[in-house]
């Protein structure tokens, strides 16, 4: 697929055409999200539309003993496009209508055998078995971990630039960029496994 605000006939050619995008993990709303995500650059503005990357391998391993204690065990339920919109703005029938699928929120890494902290700021909604109020603040703390410049690598795009990012351990973001500015850039993902 593309990632490309480019217009032919008036219509996108591609998805996520313009603006910011909120820390997520690509497909984490499946029951076997995305392993992998590759993004080659064709054109790109000349000011934004960065890739941040978060390390959610470290995060988990710099949380304060107090909330790992409180996740650990803990599935978060995430939605496609939840976070998109006004958590207010939907009903439970709304909710469960958009894809969704519960994850564990430390999830551990088929191959290195470490736990990455597996929540986003964009497509989580809550931990299950906690209040709500409860789950919303400590999701609130973590989101607010992952975001923290100490963890992360932003990508400054070239053209002809390809990265490929493992997405059980990291989260990525976009930074905003001018929307009368082109950017093209093909997207392939690698499907994975199902978390444990």
């Amino acid at each position: 697929m593309f990632v490309s605000n480019l217009k032919v006939d008036g219509k996108h050619i591609g998805s996520l055409p313009d603006g910011e995008m909120q820390f997520h993990i690509d497909q984490c709303y499946t029951a076997m999200p995305a392993t992998g995500t590759c993004l080659y650059a064709m054109e790109i503005p000349s000011h934004g539309g960065d890739t941040l990357f978060s390390n959610l391998y470290a995060v988990w391993e710099r949380l304060p003993a107090d909330v790992r204690a409180k996740i650990e065990g803990r599935k978060a339920v995430h939605y496609f496009d939840y976070g998109a919109t006004s958590r207010d703005a939907f009903s439970a029938a709304d909710r469960e209508a958009l894809p969704h699928y519960a994850h564990p929120v430390g999830r551990v890494h088929p191959l290195s055998g470490r736990t990455a902290l597996y929540v986003c700021r964009l497509m989580t909604d809550h931990i299950d078995g906690l209040p709500e109020d409860e789950s919303r603040a400590l999701l609130d703390r973590l989101f607010d971990a992952i975001e923290q410049p100490e963890f992360q690598y932003a990508h400054k795009w070239r053209v002809g630039d390809v990265l490929l990012w493992d997405n059980r351990c990291s989260a990525h973001a976009r930074t905003d960029f001018d929307p009368n500015e082109r950017r093209h850039l093909r997207r392939f993902t690698i499907q994975g496994e199902q978390p444990v």
